[in-house]
């Protein structure tokens, strides 16, 4: 059974605040103490240093379609965006936007290339930091995406910031999780005021915006995106596509996903056949402080409808991956336990970071999911969830019916040197 962690529940605001928010959502962003660069984990740290604005739109100013917000500008920014080693070298990269018209990019995005797209979660604070989320391991100084390009694969990463940067009630980040379902959010605050939260998004000042708000949900938006970035997309080998999500963002990759797979116009060869998800996060199975999930309907909850997408998915030969590395879902969330026990589910157990701050250490190893997944790809597959695997491989440990505990190399930040026991699941 998945084990519980005994910390009170007033940390978990800290937590998540942590996990998702660079900076606070006004004022001088200043680094989280402890945490990483990278992953929005804490992006803010780097943005301290002094100077990561402007290195982040020299590095845009290289791409034919720079990048928009959220670095001064005024208006909404998402998409999609094409990485190339040459900018993952650098901390704090951001990525050529794809085009719409899904042509080639000299040195970013090649149609006949596999394809892995990753999608990040909770952004609280990040517009005003001038930061976003990239591919960056700062525990083990380097880019993970790295490999991925030098292997052949173009590497993507899908950017709703500014809709995912919204506050949190009692530390649950109910509103950006709305959004990923519906485009019409509201609730009831404490005071019994009705709050229209829509697709309000985080501007540069740290107000919200909902002029151009789009009228589509963020799972449609990154759908979009992803279907137009793809449209000229010409690869025949058998890795096909790839999508991972962390936190918030794992329903991000199941709600794009889904839309992939209902949409007949849509070759089968351009849907995802591997859905990772990092990290996952799900705000409490009954909701709290005026917060309703009727608009989940006719699912009670966020992890319900995870549950019920990824079941389907399954059956549509989706290998769907779950790698564990925190116990944010321990603290107050959704642990989700219906969807662990027919998906493929491995725990990392990340002991190099060490951290007496309770919120904060479980922050940093929130984090490590996506970046131990990526980096896994550079090293022999494991019987346990592996990007080395195959997709065959995949859909075998999916299929095993046990769960995998890492039981070595706890202490090191490579996944070279890591070994798996199968364990009951979940």
């Amino acid at each position: 059974m998945i084990r519980r962690l005994a910390i009170l529940p007033f940390l978990l605001p800290a937590l998540l605040a942590a996990c998702g928010s660079p900076s606070a959502p006004t004022g001088t962003p200043t680094a989280q103490p402890g945490l990483p660069d990278g992953f929005s984990a804490a992006l803010v740290a780097e943005a301290a240093k002094g100077g990561t604005a402007s290195t982040l739109r020299a590095q845009a100013a290289s791409c034919p379609n720079q990048l928009a917000l959220p670095y001064g500008q005024s208006g909404l920014d998402t998409g999609l965006y094409w990485y190339s080693k040459g900018e993952t070298g650098s901390l704090g990269g951001v990525g050529c936007k794809a085009r719409a018209d899904g042509a080639a990019m000299t040195g970013y995005y090649d149609p006949a290339r596999p394809v892995l797209v990753f999608v990040h979660g909770w952004q609280n604070g990040s517009t005003v930091a001038g930061v976003r989320d990239n591919f960056y391991f700062s525990e083990a100084s380097r880019n993970v995406a790295d490999a991925w390009i030098d292997a052949g694969w173009n590497v993507a990463l899908y950017q709703w910031t500014q809709l995912a940067d919204d506050e949190g009630t009692a530390g649950a980040p109910y509103h950006s999780q709305a959004k990923i379902w519906t485009p019409t959010y509201t609730y009831t605050d404490a005071l019994g005021r009705a709050q229209n939260i829509n697709m309000r998004y985080r501007t540069p000042s740290g107000t919200y915006a909902t002029t151009g708000m789009p009228t589509v949900s963020a799972g449609q938006l990154f759908y979009t995106a992803y279907k137009s970035a793809l449209s000229q997309w010409t690869y025949a080998g058998t890795e096909g596509v790839r999508v991972m999500g962390h936190s918030l963002g794992a329903q991000m990759a199941l709600a794009m996903t889904e839309k992939a797979y209902a949409d007949t116009a849509l070759s089968a060869a351009k849907r995802p056949k591997r859905v990772v998800l990092a990290d996952p996060y799900w705000t409490p199975a009954s909701a709290g402080s005026g917060h309703s999930y009727a608009f989940l309907s006719p699912d009670v909850n966020p992890a319900a409808r995870s549950a019920r997408i990824a079941q389907t998915l399954k059956g549509q030969g989706v290998a769907v991956e779950w790698i564990k590395s925190s116990r944010v879902n321990d603290l107050g969330g959704d642990n989700n336990t219906g969807m662990a026990k027919f998906i493929s589910r491995t725990e990392v157990f990340p002991e190099y970071v060490f951290d007496l701050n309770p919120a904060s250490g479980v922050a940093r190893k929130h984090g490590v999911a996506p970046r131990w997944y990526l980096w896994s790809r550079s090293f022999a597959a494991k019987t346990a969830v592996s990007a080395a695997n195959t997709l065959s491989g995949a859909t075998t440990v999916m299929n095993s019916g046990v769960r995998y505990d890492q039981n070595a190399g706890r202490s090191t930040t490579t996944p070279g040197d890591d070994t798996f026991v199968s364990a009951a699941n979940p």
